[in-house]
């Protein structure tokens, strides 16, 4: 959360209080605070406030003078933000040598390069990173995307206020108006299209600040000089509305879009009823917000570094999130009082503005260098036991490397052929990618017995007839009616064009069901509709008149096992570190709920490979010297053929 001169922008006590607010909610979100689902809003909020302090000081300075100070400007944002910014990458990339595995390294210094230069955002989209997917919590830079954003935009509004407001203060008015307007439809489109694009870039987002601007004008800077009862009710109201989005709101939501006007509205509407004490300004200038708000930036910028390194260290417990707070407030308060405050107070660098503008290139030079040294290093230090790890997890199945698994945004099903011209039985593969993994194996299967291997893939669409979500989910960047018209069109298409002996049926069971397994969140279905959803779809398979068999899903670690090995093994750690016991990887109510289903189908089967997969007790990282899990959930290539005789033996028992 960037800070912005007090005296330079008329401090209103309110105001820092609610930017205190707002970086809190974002810590609670990313440390696991249960409820707090919306907490990433509180960058929304710090937008809308940043361009009501930021475009305040500029109006003002322009009304006064008539021109602007751009090295003035620039050189304060320099000295405010770059000095904290240098010491957290700098430290970060410190620590996470020791901590991360060589290939987690050269990730974190792209990133952190990226960071140093303010086009985090720009880099995160280009590697297509979900925000809220469980794999960016991996990325200690991941949340200066939105610092990247607010400099991209700083770069023109200077400039852009200067132009509009010398021609008149209703020029200005209608100009931020279009901003608003047209940066806000732009939001809106794309947050239904391309919604990585509404989230991550500046112009998308630029409606935010905007609408903070159109607050720091005089129109509106006079009505808040008003009297009125009218504007306590607003506040108030305005007030509980912010609080509620952070628990409201949640990841899966199409999000900015609409969706982001509740709390952008909402702390424009507080802004706007001004600091009345009778108001909510009661509560934001208590002194505990009050010091929140003097760290805020420090809290934002070390708050996920120390919650991703500490993590691998530590686990993600709850008492483990309340120590990493701790840290962030005590790395914080240092990082305030010993560099921010005496940089920011400097009267070297406030004689003249090209001092601080470069000390920012130094900066910014040294933080870059940092960053490509940090790649330079994991490269270097990356050994074959590191290689053979990352080779093992990036290896995806037959049907992905042929393009047959349907991604996310394909509507229509692929029908993908393998196995010999000269084939005896015909067995057709239907479901997820937990179906997909095991197409490789399954491809020599089919060579070695003559059959004909039809599939059927989508990420993330299971066969069981369930609703997974009522709205446009970001995790899964399409509308849950998809998966049911894609399953649909499936279920035709082998009905009219295939003649199987056998359908096979898999998916990932346990994590669209309530419970510890799942990665839906809230909008995971219970047993029950899990049980009647996959009851429906094989009765409707049931009148093919061929063998149904479902098989069991395979027991979930739950955390990336290639990265743990390769943490282990550069670490010096024992592998079985990165091993789950057996009870915490599977859901025996999802897998008795099964179990149910096929006992009521005519000609269905279950084959259940977990003992293949696991012990008695405990599911290993590594299995007869190959790594078992490609990352939290899927198998390795390599792991499913060690299987294909035991999945062989099976299928033909079930025949």
């Amino acid at each position: 959360m960037q800070p912005v001169s007090r005296a330079a922008a008329h401090f209103r006590a309110d105001v820092e209080g609610l930017r205190a607010i707002a970086v809190l909610s974002v810590v609670a979100f990313h440390y696991g605070v249960p409820s707090v689902t919306g907490g990433f809003v509180g960058v929304d909020v710090f937008f809308v406030i940043s361009g009501y302090l930021i475009s305040q000081l500029l109006l003002r300075e322009i009304a006064a003078t008539g021109k602007l100070d751009f090295l003035g400007f620039y050189g304060r944002r320099a000295k405010r933000l770059l000095p904290a910014a240098l010491a957290v990458t700098v430290a970060t990339l410190t620590i996470g040598y020791f901590v991360l595995a060589p290939f987690e390294q050269k990730e974190m210094a792209k990133s952190a390069t990226a960071s140093a230069l303010y086009a985090a955002n720009v880099w995160l989209l280009r590697q297509s990173t979900n925000y809220f997917a469980p794999e960016s919590s991996l990325n200690p830079f991941l949340h200066t995307w939105s610092l990247s954003v607010e400099e991209q935009f700083y770069l023109f509004w200077p400039a852009f206020l200067l132009l509009v407001s010398r021609i008149s203060q209703n020029v200005l008015l209608i100009a931020l108006l279009i901003v608003v307007f047209g940066s806000f439809a732009a939001c809106f489109y794309l947050t239904y299209g391309k919604q990585a694009w509404a989230f991550y870039l500046a112009p998308p987002r630029a409606w935010e600040f905007g609408l903070g601007a159109l607050i720091a004008t005089r129109p509106f800077e006079d009505w808040m000089r008003q009297p009125g009862s009218s504007r306590l009710i607003v506040g108030w109201l305005s007030f509980a509305v912010l609080i509620l989005s952070f628990f409201a709101i949640d990841g899966f939501m199409p999000f900015p879009g609409v969706v982001a006007m509740v709390p952008v509205f909402a702390t424009a509407l507080l802004l706007l009823t001004g600091d009345d004490p009778a108001g909510p300004s009661a509560l934001l200038r208590m002194r505990p917000f009050q010091f929140f708000d003097a760290r805020s930036y420090a809290i934002y910028l070390w708050h996920w570094p120390i919650a991703v390194l500490g993590t691998v260290l530590v686990g993600g417990t709850a008492l483990a999130h309340c120590l990493f707070f701790a840290m962030t407030v005590v790395l914080s308060s240092l990082s305030f009082a010993w560099l921010e405050r005496p940089i920011r107070s400097s009267y070297w660098l406030a004689q003249r503005s090209v001092r601080s503008i470069a000390m920012g290139g130094a900066l910014t030079l040294i933080a870059t260098v940092a960053g490509v040294l940090s790649f330079t290093i994991a490269q270097y230090v990356t050994d074959a036991a590191q290689a053979a790890i990352v080779a093992s997890t990036s290896k995806f199945s037959l049907a992905s490397e042929s393009g047959c698994l349907a991604g996310f945004t394909t509507p229509k099903p692929i029908r993908c052929v393998f196995g010999p011209s000269n084939y005896t039985k015909t067995i057709v593969l239907l479901g997820d990618s937990h179906a997909d993994q095991w197409t490789t194996a399954l491809t020599a299967i089919a060579e070695q017995k003559g059959w004909r291997l039809i599939t059927y893939l989508r990420a993330s669409c299971p066969v069981a007839d369930i609703s997974i979500s009522k709205v446009y989910s970001l995790r899964l960047r399409r509308l849950s009616s998809q998966c049911a018209s894609w399953r649909e069109q499936a279920i035709a298409k082998i009905k009219n064009q295939d003649t199987p002996d056998a359908i096979l049926l898999a998916q990932f069971s346990s994590g669209n069901v309530k419970g510890p397994f799942t990665n839906l969140g809230p909008h995971a279905v219970s047993v029950e509709t899990w049980e009647r959803g996959l009851f429906r779809a094989l009765k409707e398979l049931e009148p093919l008149g061929v063998k149904l068999i479902v098989l069991r899903d395979n027991p979930t670690p739950y955390h990336p096992v290639g990265n743990c090995l390769a943490r282990a093994e550069w670490r010096g750690l024992p592998f079985s570190t990165c091993s789950r016991s057996l009870s915490l990887t599977m859901s025996d109510e999802v897998f008795e709920a099964e179990q149910r289903v096929v006992s009521s189908i005519n000609n269905a089967r279950m084959i259940d490979l977990t003992s293949s997969i696991c012990t008695d007790l405990v599911c290993p990282a590594i299995r007869d010297g190959i790594v078992v899990y490609r990352d939290a959930n899927h198998l390795t290539v390599d792991f499913t053929l060690l299987l294909k005789d035991r999945l062989a033996a099976d299928l033909t028992a079930a025949l």
